[in-house]
């Protein structure tokens, strides 16, 4: 079996977002379905070691903030790979508070849907969070990002709390021969040929000329944290 023929399911990225006993927490998400158009109705596929998956079963509600294509690798960092548990994830986010309760992102989302949960699947490792849209909004237009766009143009990488993290996904020979650098943190792999255009670093800057204090876009680690793909 080739585990990369999964590359070819299409998905979005999200922040799903809840609340609990007066708390907020939020976390990037792909694998969101719409079930149903009447009722509209939708499910998200939520990690059980997630703090937001604890939220969800409290508060039976989630949003979900729909993600602009230009939305910057550390923002999606600060949702994706840290965690709700040592640091609070609204602080310095913009965002809002429906009369439910329930917390909806507004940074770089073009919309957002508010999902009211009536039933819950069982996955093994995650649980299927199924539901009526409860509340919608479109914020601005613009196009928005998907999982695609994210790894081919943005050079994201997948937790491994995710639904469609792959352990031992192939890298191509052609992308090693190109010099790269591999974040041990979270997988980031830096591009010498695409740079790093959210921090200015233009296309075409070596690793080994990235400026001392660089850190990793999406999680935040130093430059020691990285090593050459092999």
């Amino acid at each position: 079996m080739d585990p990369n023929a999964l590359h070819n399911i299409s998905y979005g990225m999200y922040v799903v977002s809840s609340d609990k006993d007066g708390k907020f927490n939020g976390q990037i998400a792909n694998t969101i379905v719409q079930i149903t158009s009447e009722p509209v109705a939708l499910a998200a596929s939520i990690n059980k070691k997630n703090l937001t998956h604890e939220y969800i079963q409290s508060s039976g509600r989630f949003s979900i903030s729909i993600l602009e294509e230009g939305t910057p690798l550390s923002f999606i960092g600060k949702f994706g790979f840290k965690s709700g548990r040592q640091e609070d994830k609204f602080k310095g986010v913009k965002s809002t508070t429906l009369a439910s309760g329930c917390p909806v992102v507004l940074d770089n989302a073009i919309g957002y849907i508010e999902i009211k949960v009536s039933r819950t699947f069982d996955c093994g490792t995650h649980t299927l969070f199924f539901g009526e849209m409860a509340d919608s909004a479109i914020l601005k237009s613009g196009k928005p990002m998907t999982y695609e766009y994210y790894h081919m143009v943005k050079r994201g990488t997948t937790p491994e709390t995710a639904p469609t993290f792959i352990r031992g996904e192939v890298i191509k020979k052609e992308e090693i021969a190109m010099k790269k650098y591999k974040c041990v943190v979270c997988n980031y792999i830096y591009d010498p040929a695409a740079g790093d255009p959210d921090a200015g670093i233009p296309a075409g800057t070596p690793f080994e000329k990235l400026p001392d204090n660089w850190v990793c876009p999406v999680c935040g680690a130093d430059k020691s944290q990285f090593v050459p793909v092999e």
